[in-house]
């Protein structure tokens, strides 16, 4: 239950980082139009970067390689 409540407050959190940083009120057609673009916008490239970062994660060596060493640090 902790993981969609800090996703919803990380997504609205950036709501309001763009509001204030565009200057916008929501009150105004125009601006409304603004934020929902500037919004979308910024929520396509959220999952871009999640998308690559994923893909990089998972095609990542995990193991040693096949003639790697262990190094035993006990001794």
């Amino acid at each position: 239950m902790k993981i969609p409540i800090i996703v919803l407050k990380f997504l609205f959190i950036g709501a309001l980082f763009i509001l204030s940083n565009h200057n916008l009120h929501l009150q105004n057609a125009s601006d409304f139009s603004t934020f929902g673009d500037l919004y979308y916008s910024w929520l396509s490239s959220l999952f871009e970067h999640t998308k690559n970062l994923t893909g990089y994660v998972a095609s990542a060596d995990w193991l040693p390689g096949i003639n790697g060493s262990i190094v035993n640090s006990t001794g």
